[in-house]
């Protein structure tokens, strides 16, 4: 018996050892080969030159890792403490672990959004987030525009006499409490922790407690998720939204027949659509789907009791829907995507996300050729693949979720349904921390593997023909998983973290030194691009200065450089404030000039985009 224990000691040891020495050979070849990981990231369409070799190396020296712990943690198993532990986790009731695993979905992107992030904005998208959030939060849907609004014009926003965001009101309204209290960097981390329950329940009612508890875990250790979790994108409210629609229609769909069911469906529904629409069709639609499969097993009045209770909340989330449309917009079927373009152009494309717009072309997808569709597709499930849970095959485990059993079907259909509808989006989007458009599809693709690992499990266990030791065959494919989350844990989630940590650094320099330095109310003139891309050895964007609050009351006004003549105009309205014009010095700091003793050989104008000419000084109003 000691020598049976102490061979497994030694069995484990070795193990580990060789799996680190897969890490530490990856991340040698990082120091030497790859600039130490310059990964060259903020890239949309595809993936950079930095990134593709990190991506390369991490396929065959992460596997490697992978096997080694994945070997160790099955060899593991086998002894005392682990059956100990295993016997504890099942005298845990899943109030407590649904409790515990919720408080790690908050604290884990707390942690990256404060080490890493250092709180900084990293995509131009969540200033724009937070001034419509600020607006709800007040009552409103628009701001009146400034005096010499063309100071105040950048991409995302629509400017035309009313002053709002282009982006659906659904994660600005989640958002609205944060903002309130003064701490808009909780909301996320909150809505990712409030995640977990619906997953877990999820997975418990299709696969088993085990099942919940792995499909819970794999969220929890999945960098794109939690990453995501720790910016002001809107992403993880929509994930948030998703699960819990998803776990009411499983409800539903497996006959828990109580009638408040059907609204909570419907609300979650639509309040993900609110969100994000084209991600809550994409996985959504299987899951209305299944909602009118299952009123296929109810009768007379409750059936009409049943689609009376989903109509209600549907159509008052509808009408609330188009009624925006019709406040912001003037009209009920045009949305602000739609009306962000079409001021783009009434404004000469000065200041916009575009130098112009095709007419015929949609803000986010782009019909054209199928081949072409095919390979923005593969190149965003590649991304995705590695993204997501950091491992070098993130479907390694789906294909064992069958379709029927565990009744799979409906997180397949998820997971299919929002391919075809994303299927000729024009990117992935930015690749800071993955390709940000597709982070709604972990959530099909964690269960998948939550319930693949169940059911291969269970096969092997049956399978009495393996040439392995049938307990140790049986926990293969959970070792397996713990041998992929642990070497992403140790190789792929530190390199990106490294990147975030340096994003996060230079992207919010401006808004630190500004407030350490600038002691009296402010206006900070800006050009483009607010942080210049040579800055970041990420390569990393960031063109827009952040957006003020609607009333223009803080003590540091973001604004526009347009000329230096211009911007004394625009000093006639704020009187009361300090002027100074914002430029990067050759070592990447910011200096902070006072507007008054600046001359266009040291601030030219700015270049303001577009095909507009800059009106006249005496134009400007």
């Amino acid at each position: 018996m000691r020598s049976s224990k102490r061979a497994r000691q030694l069995q484990i040891t070795a193990l580990i050892l060789a799996g680190m020495v897969s890490l530490w050979m990856f991340w040698e070849v990082g120091e030497h080969k790859l600039s130490s990981f310059s990964l060259g990231l903020g890239t949309t369409v595809s993936m950079s030159r930095g990134y593709a070799f990190f991506l390369l190396f991490w396929s065959v020296l992460g596997s490697l890792a992978a096997l080694f712990f994945g070997g160790a943690f099955a060899v593991a198993s086998e002894s005392d403490w682990a059956s100990s532990t295993v016997r504890q986790l099942r005298k845990t009731s899943d109030r407590s672990l649904i409790i515990a695993m919720s408080l790690l979905g908050l604290f884990i992107p707390l942690l990256v959004r404060w080490r890493l992030l250092q709180g900084a904005d990293i995509a131009d998208d969540e200033s724009a987030y937070r001034f419509m959030a600020e607006l709800v939060a007040s009552g409103r849907l628009y701001a009146e525009s400034p005096p010499m609004k063309l100071f105040f014009d950048r991409a995302f926003m629509i400017n035309d006499g009313k002053f709002y965001s282009q982006y659906f009101l659904g994660w600005p309204a989640l958002l609205a409490p944060g903002v309130a209290l003064g701490a808009p960097g909780l909301m996320n981390p909150l809505y990712s922790a409030l995640t977990v329950p619906p997953i877990f329940l999820t997975l418990r009612r299709l696969g088993g407690r085990r099942c919940a508890v792995i499909g819970t875990m794999i969220f929890l250790a999945a960098p794109l998720v939690q990453f995501g979790a720790a910016t002001q994108l809107s992403h993880t409210s929509c994930v948030f939204a998703l699960a819990w629609a998803t776990f009411f229609a499983v409800l539903i769909y497996t006959g828990d027949d109580r009638l408040w069911l059907h609204a909570a469906l419907a609300t979650s529904f639509s309040v993900a659509f609110f969100v994000r629409p084209s991600s809550a069709l994409g996985i959504g639609l299987p899951l209305l789907g299944a909602w009118l499969l299952s009123l296929s097993s109810i009768h007379g009045k409750a059936r009409w009791q049943a689609i009376g209770a989903f109509a209600a909340p549907a159509l008052a989330f509808a009408a609330v829907f188009f009624l925006i449309n019709m406040a912001q917009n003037g009209s009920f079927t045009t949305v602000s995507y739609q009306r962000a373009i079409t001021y783009a152009r009434e404004n000469g494309f000065r200041f916009a996300a575009w130098n112009w717009f095709p007419k015929e072309r949609t803000p986010a997808m782009e019909l054209g050729p199928i081949g072409l569709a095919a390979a923005q597709t593969g190149v965003s499930l590649t991304r995705f693949n590695y993204a997501v849970f950091g491992w070098p095959f993130a479907f390694v485990f789906v294909p064992f979720a069958g379709w029927r059993s565990h009744r799979s079907w409906i997180p397949w259909t998820m997971l299919l349904c929002f391919v075809v509808t994303h299927f000729y989006l024009r990117n992935g989007g930015i690749d800071t921390f993955g390709p940000v458009h597709y982070l709604e599809l972990a959530l099909p693709v964690i269960l998948l593997t939550a319930l693949g690992i169940t059911r291969l499990t269970s096969w092997l266990r049956a399978d009495r023909a393996t040439s392995l030791p049938g307990a140790l065959s049986a926990r293969a494919p959970l070792a397996l998983c713990l041998g992929l989350i642990t070497a992403s844990a140790l190789g792929y989630a530190p390199v990106r973290a490294m990147g975030l940590h340096e994003i996060g650094s230079i992207t919010g320099l401006p808004g630190r030194t500004a407030e350490a330095i600038l002691q009296e109310p402010t206006v900070v003139f800006v050009s483009r691009p607010f942080v210049p891309r040579h800055c970041s050895g990420t390569h990393h964007f960031n063109f827009w200065r952040p957006n003020n609050d609607p009333e223009l009351r803080n003590r540091i006004l973001w604004v526009n450089h347009l000329t230096l003549e211009h911007d004394e105009k625009l000093m006639e309205h704020y009187p009361d404030r300090e002027a100074v014009v914002m430029v990067w010095s050759s070592l990447c700091t910011p200096a902070f000039l006072p507007l008054s003793e600046l001359d266009e050989a040291r601030v030219p104008p700015a270049a303001v985009g577009g095909s507009g000419e800059l009106p006249s000084v005496e134009e400007m109003r």
